[in-house]
């Protein structure tokens, strides 16, 4: 299947192969849609110049210049408008970004203050667990100085006692023994 391209609408074969080469500047431009300009006669003038177009084709282009005038007024509103939001766009995403820094600061601001309350609290308890110990060993050498007390004053009482019931033995020999003296006396 081969294609063949219109030559009314695009023109014929040399003028597609010319397209994209320097233009001669003394050579009159193609008409619309590939046609040649229009030849007029020799003595064809406009206040007193050659026409190289006919009227037809001078409105041709005068409207396509119109049609293109509108079209890029068109696209600079389109761009104007894409500008408009492009813009907007960057200001809330300027704005989003910024609030997160913020919370994020923030956020860490509130992370190292509870880090530091937290090892203050630790801080606290450790010296409380410490102080701790050593009021619990002061307490454990009292108790400990109390029964070396206790354990030295039962020895003593045990000594006493013991002394004691020597004694109270001795005082009930001799008591014996004196009643046996009166008794043996008389």
């Amino acid at each position: 299947m081969n294609r063949e391209l219109n030559p009314q609408l695009v023109g014929n074969q040399t003028q597609v192969e010319k397209i994209g080469q320097p233009v001669d500047p003394q050579k009159p431009a193609q008409g619309i849609m590939g046609q040649a300009p229009a030849q007029h006669p020799a003595g064809a003038t406009a206040a007193g110049r050659a026409v190289p177009y006919p009227p037809v084709d001078i409105k041709g282009l005068e409207h396509q210049i119109a049609t293109m005038k509108l079209a890029l007024m068109q696209m600079d509103k389109r761009m104007e408008t894409v500008t408009a939001r492009l813009e907007d766009l960057q200001r809330t995403t300027y704005a989003r970004f910024d609030r997160f820094a913020q919370a994020i600061q923030r956020m860490e601001e509130i992370q190292a203050q509870r880090e530091q309350d937290t090892t203050n609290k630790f801080a606290n308890v450790f010296a409380k667990v410490n102080e701790r110990k050593v009021t619990d060993s002061k307490v454990q050498e009292l108790v400990d100085r109390h029964n070396t007390i206790i354990r030295n004053f039962e020895n003593r009482l045990l000594s006493l006692q013991r002394v004691i019931s020597e004694q109270e033995m001795a005082l009930h020999n001799a008591q014996a023994a004196l009643e046996e003296s009166r008794l043996g006396r008389r």
